[in-house]
């Protein structure tokens, strides 16, 4: 996956933190599930222990089909956390060029 992808996933998750209409928190639980999705399987070839797990984690806490309901403040959490993640760990699963 291109870190540009990475690194764009972590911004949109950042901007949901703010206050912002309900499709862009639809896109985003779209784009994020999509994303941690397919870092899981990447961290998963390159033989990471955990980092699987919680990128497969994170994918079912933003899958746009059997939604978690939480609090504003929590999301807001979330998505920091996530966007954090995101950040930390870009380099274990962005394509190697």
């Amino acid at each position: 996956m291109p870190r540009l992808v990475i690194y764009a996933t972590a911004a949109m998750l950042l901007l949901g933190a703010a206050p912002m209409p309900y499709g862009y928190y639809t896109l985003l639980r779209l784009v994020g599930c999509i994303v941690f999705a397919v870092a899981a399987v990447a961290a998963l070839a390159r033989r990471y222990a955990t980092l699987p797990w919680v990128y497969g984690l994170m994918a079912l806490v933003f899958n746009p089909v059997f939604k978690l309901h939480f609090s504003k403040e929590l999301w807001a959490l979330i998505d920091v956390a996530a966007a954090v993640l995101l950040f930390v760990t870009a380099k274990s699963v962005a394509s190697r060029r």
